[in-house]
């Protein structure tokens, strides 16, 4: 497996420590306390290789982590371990956890969505409404109320104070006239990407049903960018039952191009701005 960002980020954090704990430890002297080869040290510090987690302890202790230290290290090494499995929504899995690390890192996001509004974009009221119709799928009692919480914690992305997140959604227009928890509910939310759309860090782009079919209409897609210009841009693919993401460059750099083709179709912001009041007031005619 090539290097990934939860690897690199595994890296940097590890060499950090290691060159403040012990700053007089390089690589190969880790690797001959550690019992180890140079390569296995410098590689996970570079980001191209996770040590198992019995070798990854032991480097632990050798450069002298603290305790807050060594907790953190293991978070990232288990996010990174996941790195290539897919995941169930349910309880904030592991792979879900390691997208949301990486949204929280990302200066950018880019999102398609056919079916429901973003999560990014949904009122408390119409998250509720979803995730209550997954109440048979979902054993958790209480997973109703986790899941808005958890929505209201990855919004706040948008509000931070430096650097918000940027988020250009593209919805297709069946999103917008499902009727998600009843009329009062989507007026409300309808109302709600009014106000986002006319933030300056949020775009909003309505598909119509008149541009007809289109490239991935199968499913929920979410593109990250990074700060960092080495840094390539992720994917995040949604599906019933759990998630993917996509570092592929080749996969991400098709996903983009789908993405972007859409973008220069749709109508402009302003123009998608009428098409959701039109909807709102014909929801609050009824």
């Amino acid at each position: 497996m090539g290097p990934t960002r939860r690897k690199r980020r595994l890296g940097r954090y590890m060499k950090a420590v290691r060159q403040q704990a012990s700053p007089e430890l390089k690589p190969e002297q880790v690797a001959d306390l550690a019992q180890t080869t140079r390569q296995t040290v410098t590689r996970m510090e570079a980001g191209a290789a996770l040590p198992r987690i019995h070798l990854f302890a032991a480097i632990l202790n050798v450069i002298g982590a603290t305790d807050e230290q060594r907790a953190q290290a293991t978070r990232l090494w288990e996010i990174a371990d996941a790195d290539t499995t897919t995941i169930e929504h349910g309880d904030l899995p592991l792979k879900y956890r390691a997208f949301r690390m990486d949204e929280s890192e990302a200066i950018r996001e880019r999102t398609l969505n056919t079916v429901v509004v973003p999560g990014m974009l949904q009122i408390p009221a119409y998250a509720a409404a979803i995730w209550s119709a997954a109440r048979n799928r979902i054993q958790h009692l209480d997973y109703e109320e986790r899941a808005v919480a958890e929505r209201r914690d990855r919004q706040s992305l948008l509000y931070r104070e430096e650097n918000p997140l940027q988020l250009h959604s593209l919805i297709d227009e069946a999103a917008l006239r499902r009727m998600i928890g009843g009329p009062a509910v989507m007026i409300e939310q309808l109302d709600h990407l009014l106000a986002m759309s006319a933030r300056p860090t949020v775009t909003i782009q309505v598909l119509p049903f008149e541009i007809g079919a289109y490239d991935a209409m199968s499913g929920p897609v979410t593109l990250l960018g990074f700060p960092e210009d080495d840094e390539p841009d992720t994917a995040y693919l949604e599906y019933v039952f759990g998630g993917e993401s996509v570092e592929d460059v080749d996969a991400v750099a098709a996903l983009t191009a789908i993405w972007e083709e859409l973008a220069d179709t749709a109508p402009t912001a302003e123009e998608s701005a009428a098409i959701i009041r039109s909807i709102r007031d014909a929801v609050r005619a009824r």
